[in-house]
Protein backbone atom coordinates (compact mmCIF):
# COMPACT_ATOMS: atom_id res chain seq x y z
CA UNK A 1 0.00 0.00 0.00
CA UNK A 2 1.53 3.62 -0.90
CA UNK A 3 1.88 6.01 1.53
CA UNK A 4 0.17 8.88 0.22
CA UNK A 5 -3.11 6.64 -0.66
CA UNK A 6 -3.52 5.03 2.79
CA UNK A 7 -5.38 8.37 4.57
CA UNK A 8 -7.92 8.02 1.28
CA UNK A 9 -8.28 4.13 1.77
CA UNK A 10 -8.93 4.51 5.53
CA UNK A 11 -11.47 6.75 4.51
CA UNK A 12 -12.94 5.03 2.46
CA UNK A 13 -13.66 1.64 4.31
CA UNK A 14 -14.99 4.48 7.31
CA UNK A 15 -17.24 5.44 4.30
CA UNK A 16 -18.37 1.79 3.42
CA UNK A 17 -18.73 1.15 6.96
CA UNK A 18 -20.97 4.01 7.97
CA UNK A 19 -23.25 3.97 5.35
CA UNK A 20 -23.96 0.54 5.62
CA UNK A 21 -24.54 0.96 9.32
CA UNK A 22 -26.97 3.93 8.55
CA UNK A 23 -28.84 2.24 5.67
CA UNK A 24 -29.49 -1.07 7.97
CA UNK A 25 -30.58 1.62 10.80
CA UNK A 26 -32.66 3.32 8.30
CA UNK A 27 -33.98 0.39 6.58
CA UNK A 28 -35.35 -1.29 9.99
CA UNK A 29 -34.92 -4.57 8.54
CA UNK A 30 -32.03 -7.11 9.98
CA UNK A 31 -32.75 -10.15 7.62
CA UNK A 32 -29.79 -11.54 6.18
CA UNK A 33 -30.84 -11.13 2.38
CA UNK A 34 -31.03 -6.50 3.64
CA UNK A 35 -27.97 -7.22 5.13
CA UNK A 36 -26.04 -9.39 2.72
CA UNK A 37 -27.94 -6.58 -0.21
CA UNK A 38 -26.69 -3.29 2.23
CA UNK A 39 -23.35 -5.09 2.50
CA UNK A 40 -23.25 -5.36 -1.29
CA UNK A 41 -24.26 -1.85 -1.68
CA UNK A 42 -21.89 -0.21 1.01
CA UNK A 43 -18.42 -1.78 -0.85
CA UNK A 44 -19.66 -0.09 -3.96
CA UNK A 45 -20.56 3.04 -2.42
CA UNK A 46 -17.17 3.33 -0.95
CA UNK A 47 -14.92 1.97 -3.74
CA UNK A 48 -17.06 4.61 -5.80
CA UNK A 49 -16.06 7.23 -3.12
CA UNK A 50 -12.35 6.19 -3.39
CA UNK A 51 -11.78 6.24 -7.31
CA UNK A 52 -13.92 9.52 -7.46
CA UNK A 53 -11.98 11.08 -4.87
CA UNK A 54 -8.79 9.62 -5.97
CA UNK A 55 -9.63 11.31 -9.61
CA UNK A 56 -9.83 14.65 -7.76
CA UNK A 57 -7.10 14.55 -6.00
CA UNK A 58 -4.89 14.01 -8.64
CA UNK A 59 -6.55 16.29 -10.77
CA UNK A 60 -5.49 18.91 -8.32
CA UNK A 61 -1.76 17.76 -8.02
CA UNK A 62 -2.52 16.54 -4.18
CA UNK A 63 -1.42 13.27 -5.51
CA UNK A 64 1.18 11.90 -7.26
CA UNK A 65 -0.31 10.98 -10.86
CA UNK A 66 0.10 7.12 -11.81
CA UNK A 67 2.87 6.29 -14.15
CA UNK A 68 1.89 3.01 -14.35
CA UNK A 69 0.04 0.82 -12.34
CA UNK A 70 0.74 -2.66 -11.64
Amino acid sequence: MSRPLLPLKAGAVTLTVLWTAWMMWWSGSFSSVNTIILALCGAAVGYLWYRAMRWQFERMGMLPRREHEE
